[in-house]
């Protein structure tokens, strides 16, 4: 016998009674669920195919075989030449769509025709062709009734074609997007990838309606039912998708800045801003994946500002030997006058103490009476012009402060706190360094001495015998 699920002569010749007044199209919404493709089932194309299977399996039978025999070859050039035709229509579809759409794209030289290609939506479109082709004619080899169990196949394969070409003109925006001034400035990763996830959860919505033979509204009246256990479930997936959202909306973190989360070890450059994650690219080559709620809940430190203002901080002390300072003597002030940076503060300054001094009648019986130079304080006037005629360091609009700290165990701290007007990392260490080699180089022409804490050699000197009995002696 002829299987059932094969379509007979019978089968194919519509029966007056139930035909359909014309033809339907687009989607059809039967018991509530989406059927794409039932309205193709009764076009004018499938009338010509029958006419067509018609005419091959009297063209059989006049070759003086059997009737059955006819209808099994029939179908079988049928089955066979739709699975041809299938395939080349879709190799003809991208063919043309290479040949004829793309080239003229790349002629057009657009950014969004750049888009398109580079994106692959037009050739993710072409998959439409053979979807359509087999479902009209799936009713010459087939069943009414099996068609019916095929045809939510092709219905879900056609909602999978419409999320990738969506996913592909999402894509296009991002793209035509990162060509504009802003896109550094304001990523838009986050808020795309949000909306791929909600096209994905609608195509989802609608393959259940072709499944279930339900309207899409029934799941969606469905859904607050279990909501409680949704939250519960993806809680950190959905704490991190707010969070990425209000990351970007309030441009908290772009692509190339420079942060540091204390705690975490990260420290670097963040390389890509998603939805959910930032990517950094850590100063030792490493990568850390940040989930963008820790960095809405956590404190970070972002070094943005310090990239476009053009400045980067020094802040670093000279911690000197309290036990090296004094008053300066005429022959140290002498000394100073032949350095160049020095020598109009000196002139300033000995003028003013000599004009204060003379002011209040102080006595030269002893140094503490009246106002006395310091080298302590020579040195940090020193410091001060020499920074002062550094090209390399910020002048004006930003703090230029040379001060002590409270002294402690480890000396004075002869603090410097100025700006360099070249941000970059390794130019800024250069710089840095070759302001504290001169300075740790000349501070033995103030008498003064760098404060460092006993070593293991130290000691064991100061307990050799015969160092201590010479100390004595």
């Amino acid at each position: 016998m002829y299987p059932s699920a094969f379509a007979t002569s019978d089968e194919k010749k519509p029966d007056p009674s139930t035909a359909t007044t014309g033809p339907s199209s687009g989607a059809d919404v039967e018991q509530g669920g989406l059927h794409i493709y039932d309205s193709l089932g009764d076009t004018a194309a499938r009338q010509i195919l029958q006419e067509w299977r018609d005419s091959l399996e009297g063209f059989i039978t006049g070759l003086g075989t059997s009737p059955l025999f006819a209808e099994w070859a029939a179908w079988g050039v049928f089955f066979i030449s739709l699975i041809i035709i299938c395939f080349c229509s879709n190799w003809i579809a991208k063919l043309t769509i290479k040949m004829i759409f793309y080239r003229t794209l790349r002629k057009s030289g657009t950014l969004w025709g750049h888009a398109l290609i580079e994106n692959k939506v037009l050739t993710r479109l072409s998959h439409l062709v053979p979807v359509i082709l087999l479902a009209i004619g799936l009713p010459m080899i087939v069943s009414d009734d099996t068609r019916g169990w095929i045809l939510p196949f092709l219905d879900i394969y056609t909602l999978w074609i419409v999320m990738i070409v969506g996913y592909g003109i999402i894509d296009c925006v991002g793209t035509l997007y990162a060509h504009h001034k802003g896109a550094e400035r304001t990523p838009i990763k986050g808020v795309l990838q949000a909306i791929k996830l909600i096209l994905s959860l609608v195509i989802i919505l609608f393959v259940l309606s072709v499944l279930f033979s339900k309207s899409p509204l029934y799941f969606i009246s469905g859904i607050g039912a279990f909501m409680a256990i949704i939250l519960l479930i993806f809680r950190d997936s959905l704490l991190g998708l707010v969070a990425g959202l209000q990351l970007t909306a309030n441009d908290m973190v772009r692509v190339g800045d420079w942060i540091e989360i204390p705690g975490k070890g990260v420290d670097g450059d963040v390389i890509e801003v998603t939805l959910t994650t930032v990517r950094v690219s850590n100063w030792d080559r490493t990568i850390a994946m940040v989930p963008a709620y820790d960095l809405f809940q956590s404190t970070f430190v972002n070094w943005r500002g310090m990239s476009e203002s053009g400045g980067r901080r020094i802040k670093r002390s000279i911690n000197i030997d309290i036990s090296t300072i004094k008053f300066a003597t005429p022959e140290m002030l002498d000394s100073w006058k032949k350095i160049h940076l020095l020598d109009d503060y000196l002139k300033r300054k000995v003028q003013e103490i000599d004009d204060w001094n003379k002011e209040h009648a102080v006595s030269d019986s002893h140094d503490v009476n009246g106002r006395q130079q310091t080298n302590i304080g020579a040195f940090r006037a020193y410091v001060e012009a020499y920074l002062r005629n550094n090209s390399k360091i910020h002048q004006e609009g930003f703090t230029f402060l040379i001060r002590q700290l409270q002294p402690g165990p480890e000396g004075l701290p002869l603090e410097i706190y100025v700006f360099t007007n070249d941000n970059r990392w390794i130019q800024y260490e250069g710089i840095q360094s070759d302001i504290f080699d001169h300075l740790l180089a000349v501070i033995s022409n103030f008498d003064l001495e760098v404060h460092e804490s006993p070593s293991g050699s130290d000691v064991r000197n100061a307990l050799d015998p015969a160092l201590l009995e010479a100390s004595k002696r």
